[in-house]
């Protein structure tokens, strides 16, 4: 059976958006567990076919360490899901008792709000949900954790009762969403016209100069290709390079309009296309 790679362990938000995309698109595989987004990602076209991986919230903003991934890699993205993201707070005593506060390094920043109530806690950051939800229900005494609300809604009633404090709804923002993306070694072959094709670019220049990226979205508006979003990142290789990281409306694969456009950036820029995809 071909496995898919999310980040693990089990009730990651990942693991749920997967489990989306598996049922969606009726794929029988079986999902694969990785212990960082690095190692997700490297999984995919040798252990895995196939990897889920978050790329953007509305509260936080891009996932850097996957852009920077997508810079070097040869993986195509072929689909994004979308899920709405919601988190909630246990903690094993009452609130103005605890003393340690788990969470993961994303929805950290995701609830600020929440956190700034509680800034005399010290904060342990995790690498994923599940294992805050782990540390607070096995660890000591007065600790706490902020947990996706899918997981305190999945707890038996034994856990509920260890929990003398569980508020739900802490993030920043109810309209919270995060954006995934499936990658594969393989372009996308699907033909299907009914849908709002995005295309994801990065681009680079060595030779830095006033205009160059005016000059790069110029092209693209001159085909009167829509820009959906546009990021910078650092290259490593010294202050003030930078890739540009741009999403334009359109399958580069299928619309000559979006394929000319890269053409044309092509002949003056480095650029790669990390793939063509729509929502499901």
């Amino acid at each position: 059976m071909s496995k898919v790679a999310v980040l693990g362990p089990k009730g990651t938000f990942t693991e749920k958006a997967a489990y989306k995309y598996l049922e969606t698109m009726h794929l029988d595989s079986e999902l694969a567990y990785y212990s960082s987004l690095r190692k997700t990602f490297d999984a995919v076209g040798k252990e895995c076919i196939l990897g889920v991986i978050p790329i953007e919230n509305t509260l936080d903003g891009f996932v850097q360490i996957i852009l920077d991934l997508l810079t070097h890699s040869d993986l195509n993205i072929i689909h994004e899901i979308v899920l709405p993201i919601h988190f909630g707070f246990v903690a094993n005593c009452d609130i103005k008792n605890v003393e340690v506060i788990y969470t993961q390094f994303k929805s950290q920043n995701q609830c600020t709000d929440f956190l700034e109530e509680l800034s005399d806690k010290r904060i342990i950051t995790t690498a994923s949900n599940s294992e805050s939800f782990e540390s607070v229900l096995n660890g000591s005494q007065f600790e706490g954790a902020i947990i996706p609300m899918h997981l305190i809604h999945s707890l038996s009633e034994e856990q509920r009762q260890q929990f003398q404090t569980i508020i739900p709804n802490v993030a920043d923002s109810m309209d919270n969403e995060t954006r995934f993306i499936v990658l594969s070694k393989e372009l996308i072959t699907e033909e299907i016209k009914d849908k709002n094709w995005k295309t994801l670019l990065v681009i680079h220049d060595d030779k830095d100069r006033p205009g160059l990226l005016a000059d790069i979205l110029n092209i693209f508006s001159a085909e009167g290709i829509n820009l959906v979003s546009i990021i910078s990142r650092p290259t490593k290789k010294g202050l003030g390079n930078y890739n540009f990281f741009i999403d334009v409306e359109g399958c580069y694969q299928r619309n000559e309009t979006v394929k000319k456009a890269v053409e044309k950036v092509t002949k003056e820029f480095n650029i790669r296309v990390l793939g063509s995809y729509y929502r499901v």
